[in-house]
């Protein structure tokens, strides 16, 4: 178990204890529980998590959170430790834990949000998942989703009680003037043509970066950037082979950040999930194949923030003719950043949050 304790400790007993349970807690999430430990804590909560796993890239974490792994009996537990005043569940209908904790609060008249999408997205006509997913849904007190196209994944009866955080990641953290300026950071890496595409994000197969590298590969003035786990041999005998094609390997934190300045495209073709946030932050427009994606693809502007492509051959020339065409995008640049303020800023996300509390607050 590991707990990360704030400072003044009798300020925080005096608070409202907010406990989100949570499977793996990957980096990025981490920075946003910092983020709304922060924004809880100037409402008088303390927010606390307690998961089965944290990623450990090394962040200083502000909340105090617990690793513990998956039991009912040890998770029922900690919940009586604890003694938080709501619960939020963002578990997955494998973490057999999920339905004990939801009678444990029940019984014990704590309130539980869940934070879900509503279904499998990715077995939407699973008539036996959905039926056990609206089945928590009504035992919840609150349901917190991704987006508003969302919505129509949960029953009408719950529409009242669902609220939307438009899901997002944490940048609060990054001035982007102090980040190298991207001639400098293609110089450290030695690449030396004129426009870059980056893929970031893990080299999974329905991602396609085999069909991204070698839509690209050998263009004189085109890079393709690849940085994220799984990068296998055979993919690095190909970079190896093509002088336009770069691995940079794992990056997180300000190496990380370089990179995406770096950039003038982005893409991992046949699926995208909150990267799709992260280009929008850093100006960068993105080129997709039509097909499955996450719910993320709710920020895609087709035509605005970039562009989502029938067939491959699409694919490729709406890629070469935007990297060719600088006032056009300048002008989708642009455009990514307003759609970034507006939509996808932090302040959204925790705004979902902070109403289904306030919800439980006044008793549904």
């Amino acid at each position: 178990m590991k707990s990360s304790l704030p400072e003044n400790l009798n300020e925080v007993v005096e608070m409202e204890k907010i406990l989100l349970i949570s499977n793996d807690v990957l980096h990025y999430r981490e920075k946003i529980y910092n983020y709304f430990f922060d924004k809880f804590r100037e409402r008088g909560y303390d927010f606390q998590v307690l998961s089965n796993r944290f990623q450990n890239v090394n962040y200083d974490l502000k909340f105090v959170h617990y690793e513990i792994p998956f039991s009912a009996k040890q998770y029922i537990a900690k919940i009586k430790e604890i003694k938080p005043q709501y619960v939020i569940l963002f578990l997955h209908l494998k973490d057999k834990v999920m339905l004990p904790i939801i009678g444990y609060c029940k019984v014990n008249r704590i309130p539980v949000i869940y934070w879900n999408h509503g279904i499998n997205i990715k077995t939407p006509n699973d008539k036996v998942k959905n039926a056990i997913f609206h089945f928590i849904h009504n035992q919840c007190d609150a349901l917190i989703t991704y987006t508003p196209d969302m919505r129509k994944y949960f029953s009408e009866k719950n529409q009242k009680k669902l609220f939307v955080a438009y899901n997002t990641l944490n940048f609060t953290d990054i001035d982007k003037e102090t980040v190298p300026d991207k001639e400098i950071t293609k110089k450290k890496y030695g690449i030396s043509e004129n426009k870059v595409i980056l893929y970031i994000s893990r080299m999974m197969p329905y991602k396609r970066v085999d069909f991204l590298m070698d839509a690209f590969a050998d263009l004189e003035d085109i890079a393709v950037v690849m940085v994220g786990p799984g990068f296998s041999k055979e993919q690095q005998k190909k970079v190896d082979s093509h002088q336009n094609l770069y691995y940079l390997g794992e990056k997180y934190g300000s190496d990380v950040n370089e990179v995406y300045k770096m950039g003038d495209v982005f893409s991992t073709p046949g699926h995208i999930g909150l990267a799709m946030n992260e280009a929008l932050f850093w100006g960068l427009p993105v080129v997709l194949l039509e097909g499955t994606h996450a719910p993320e693809i709710y920020y895609m502007k087709n035509g605005t923030t970039g562009y989502l492509a029938k067939d491959e051959e699409d694919f490729k020339k709406y890629m070469v003719d935007l990297l060719h065409d600088e006032e056009r995008l300048s002008k989708m640049s642009k455009a990514c950043l307003e759609v970034y303020d507006k939509e996808v800023s932090i302040d959204r996300m925790f705004q979902g949050f902070k109403d289904a509390i306030e919800y439980c607050k006044k008793g549904g």
